[in-house]
C-alpha cells in the first residue's frame, strides 16, 4: 500500500528540487522518491555513519537565509545558453544562479572521496563497457 508524505519547504528549496528534477529529466515526484530511497540504502548499509565520520560537513550555502542582492553582469550570450542547455533551466537568471551555486559549493576532497569507497554503488562497469564508444542504441 502507498503512503502520502507531505513535507514543508521553503519556495527556494522547492525550486532547488524543481530545476534538479528538471536536470534529471524526471517529475519532482520521482526525483524526490529516488533521493529518499538512495539516501535510506545508504543508511542501511552503514556507508552513510562511516562517510559522516570520515569527513567535514560540506558548505552549502543556504540562500533562503541571506538577503538576495541585485547584480548587473556582462556575460557573453554562448555561455549562458550552454550552462541553461547543459542543466535543462529555463531561463538566464536561472542560469547565472546555477553556475554561482555551483561555485560557492565546497567540493568533496580526494580523501573525502576515497572514504566513501564500498557505501554501495551498484553499477556494472564491464557491461558499462560492452562495445565500441561508437554504438549508440
Amino acid at each position: 500500500m502507498s503512503k502520502r508524505l507531505q513535507v514543508v519547504l521553503s519556495e527556494a528549496e522547492l525550486e532547488e528540487i524543481r530545476d534538479a528534477a528538471r536536470r534529471n529529466r524526471v517529475t519532482v515526484s520521482a526525483w524526490v522518491r529516488r533521493t529518499l530511497r538512495e539516501a535510506r540504502e545508504r543508511e542501511l548499509r552503514g556507508g552513510a555513519a562511516a562517510v559522516r565520520g570520515a569527513r567535514p560537513e560540506y558548505r552549502i550555502p543556504e540562500s533562503a537565509h541571506y538577503p538576495l542582492v541585485t547584480l548587473e553582469v556582462t556575460l557573453p550570450e554562448a555561455d549562458l545558453e550552454a550552462i541553461r542547455e547543459r542543466y535543462g533551466l529555463r531561463d538566464w537568471p536561472r542560469a547565472v544562479k546555477e553556475a554561482v551555486w555551483r561555485q560557492a559549493t565546497v567540493p568533496m576532497t580526494k580523501e573525502e572521496a576515497l572514504a566513501m569507497r564500498g557505501v554501495g554503488w551498484d553499477g556494472d562497469l564491464d557491461e558499462m563497457r560492452d562495445g565500441s564508444p561508437g554504438d549508440v542504441k
